[in-house]
């Protein structure tokens, strides 16, 4: 089709230095993770204190405090004790006492406040929601964090995600896009140009991350087309034709030479669907020097044509100087299974 060599130029392939900021390693995000930790670890061991005071207080309830008990064990049982090694790994030989001295804060509290049986009643009704995860953030976020570490991806397939729509954004340049991501992660808008919103696991603090853009080719392209031309991008046909271009293994490793990685590898690409869109998934390694600091980062793209329309869910971890082999191998194995479970949450609603 005659338009495709004008979009190919007005493209440039260039997704344009889409490379994050790993501010997950900072020191002022570490000891905020540490705060986040020993916050619902405090939350979690409270709440243990409290269901034992009603047991031992109100022994005609300790069967339906022991079965919330069991409930709230089965959807958050992993983070208490995950949460527990890494405050072990962290504290290392001051963790027995820290403990201790948690403990004796949190039953010197709990204990000088009384507890009658409604208010006990109360309080199992709490634990069966909070068992359904209606907790306060960012406790919550914390207990998923560690809920299902090293397996990302069951956070989602649980339900435990959040919705990102599109609507009404200056920066969707028109197009209605529905995204999902963990509850866990956050949630921000885009600084770039074309970035609508920037999404960040551990709630905020990495390693992965994710972003969501677009790009009218017609608005780029301006002049270049005539109305015919412009008719034809509009159509299915069209826009399979120009992504038979953009997509190829040629053009797509190009993209990926144009994103600000140098040493870049291990490129892999592939033709998929995307909400009906013909689309691709490109993934590769490289490197990106700061400062001092070489990252080295791992790369997923899931591309769309939609009509006029460039569509783009950008994913990406990063390794510090450290040991890559097994660190980035490690993590693009936990998260490659939910990268994909968000592309597959996204819908181009404006076609229906």
């Amino acid at each position: 089709m005659s338009f495709i060599p004008k979009l190919i130029i007005i493209i440039g392939l260039a997704i344009g230095h889409l490379t994050f900021s790993n501010s997950a390693y900072t020191q002022e995000l570490q000891n905020s993770f540490y705060v986040d930790i020993n916050q619902s670890m405090g939350f979690i061991m409270g709440q243990n204190f409290s269901l034992n005071r009603i047991k031992t207080e109100y022994p005609e309830l300790a069967t339906r405090a022991m079965i919330v008990e069991s409930h709230f064990k089965k959807s958050f049982g992993n983070a208490e004790k995950n949460m527990d090694n890494e405050l072990r790994r962290i504290l290392e030989d001051q963790y027995s006492e820290y403990m201790s001295t948690v403990d004796e804060s949190i039953s010197g509290s709990l204990n000088s406040q009384k507890i009658n049986h409604s208010l006990a009643l109360q309080f199992l009704d709490e634990i069966e929601m909070r068992a359904k995860g209606v907790i306060p953030s960012p406790i919550l976020e914390t207990l998923l964090i560690y809920q299902f570490a090293g397996y990302p991806q069951n956070e989602f397939l649980q339900g435990y995600k959040s919705k990102y729509l599109t609507v009404g954004h200056l920066k969707s340049k028109g197009i209605d896009l529905q995204v999902e991501y963990p509850k866990s992660w956050s949630s921000r808008e885009g600084n770039r140009p074309n970035v609508i919103q920037f999404f960040s696991s551990n709630n905020g603090r990495g390693p992965a991350y994710a972003l969501v853009m677009t790009r009218d080719l017609l608005a780029e392209a301006q002049d270049l087309l005539t109305s015919k031309e412009k008719a034809v991008l509009k159509t299915y046909e069209g826009s399979q034709a120009l992504a038979d271009e953009i997509f190829s293994k040629n053009s797509l490793r190009e993209m990926a030479e144009e994103v600000g990685l140098y040493n870049v590898r291990e490129m892999k690409s592939k033709r998929i669907i995307i909400d009906r869109w013909p689309g691709a998934m490109l993934e590769f390694i490289g490197e990106q020097q700061r400062l001092d600091l070489v990252v080295t980062m791992y790369t997923r793209m899931y591309l769309a044509i939609y009509e006029n329309y460039l569509i783009t869910l950008h994913c990406q971890l990063g390794e510090f100087n450290g040991d890559i082999d097994n660190n980035l191998k490690q993590n693009i194995s936990e998260y490659t299974p939910l990268f994909h479970l968000m592309a597959n949450s996204l819908i181009i609603q404006n076609q229906y």
